[in-house]
């Protein structure tokens, strides 16, 4: 929201974006840590359907798969940068491609963010109801 709010309001005073950039980072870093409670939920369920506890599995694929979003994200920028019409060496680039830098930065957090969104609430298979039932079958299995 926070994204969607600095995209379209067309911020020039570069400490306000600062400021609203820096609250948008906390929601990103709040996502980051909620990650972790995701996994832990993956490995219960897959321990349930699967009679089995992966838990370095699931790590490690995990694991490489943010190496491989890390390594994409790394040369991402300049891509981005290249597309929107950034010249190298320039003092000062055209009004068009400063707009299209700041849409970058701001529109394409926004959208990430909403479709991570719509992906947890419509398509991530572990609801709190299925979260409970898991913990309430790995606890039976455990007591027998």
């Amino acid at each position: 929201i926070i994204y969607s709010i600095m995209y379209f309001m067309q911020i020039e005073n570069v400490w306000v974006y600062i400021i609203f950039a820096f609250f948008g980072l906390i929601g990103f870093n709040f996502f980051m840590l909620v990650i972790w409670a995701f996994i832990t939920d993956i490995i219960d369920n897959q321990e349930v359907k699967e009679n089995t506890r992966e838990d370095g599995t699931i790590y490690a694929v995990y694991s490489f798969a943010r190496k491989i979003g890390q390594a994409l994200a790394g040369g991402l920028g300049g891509f981005a940068l290249s597309a929107v019409g950034y010249t190298a060496g320039l003092q000062q680039q055209s009004e068009e491609t400063l707009s299209n830098i700041y849409s970058v930065a701001t529109l394409v957090p926004a959208i990430s963010c909403f479709l991570l969104f719509l992906i947890l609430q419509f398509w991530y298979p572990l609801s709190k109801l299925v979260i409970a039932e898991n913990v309430k079958e790995l606890e039976s299995r455990r007591k027998n």
